[in-house]
């Protein structure tokens, strides 16, 4: 494991050992600064107050651990937030624990003259992402994935209950 792989691990030990699932810990370069950017979830979601406590815990680690490497000297930011409702996919993983929720994939190289595709996620695994588009199954190499994430569809109950209504004054 090499340092940048061994501090990843460290951030993700510190959010699991708070109680929460680390969905991804990114290091990235974001203005000249870097940007330590943690993604965390739990089954009744996450508010301001779990971003704190992961936050507080991480920057005391941080704090206690100034040569790290990754810290670039003490020029760094932290960002501590939910995945939100459009949560990101990661892993191969990610994939299996959401087949049959919709999600939209971004492949580094074209499939049938795309790069994007959004479809129910049918299969996961063995480096493959199966996604059901519009009826047809498209099978993905994971390796080609350059990003996913889910889907979320607003469901207008305004219009849903009128039909509903609409439907009884018929009978």
């Amino acid at each position: 494991m090499n340092e940048k792989e061994k501090f990843l691990a460290q951030i993700k030990d510190i959010v699991a050992r708070l109680g929460y699932e680390c969905v991804h810990v990114g290091l990235k370069t974001d203005f000249g600064r870097m940007k330590i950017q943690v993604l965390i979830d739990s089954l009744g979601g996450i508010n301001v107050d779990d971003c704190e406590s992961v936050s507080k815990r991480i920057n005391k680690f941080l704090d206690e651990n100034p040569e790290l490497p990754e810290l670039d000297k003490g020029r760094y930011y932290l960002e501590v937030s939910s995945p939100g409702i459009e949560r990101p996919l990661y892993s191969i993983e990610d994939y299996v624990r959401f087949q049959g929720k919709e999600a939209r994939v971004r492949l580094s190289k074209l499939y049938e003259g795309r790069k994007t595709f959004t479809g129910i996620i049918s299969f996961a695994g063995e480096g493959h992402v199966n996604l059901l588009c519009e009826g047809e199954e498209k099978n993905l190499l994971f390796d080609d994935i350059k990003g996913g994430n889910l889907v979320y569809r607003f469901e207008d109950t305004t219009t849903k209950n009128t039909k509903q209504k609409q439907k009884g004054r018929k009978k």
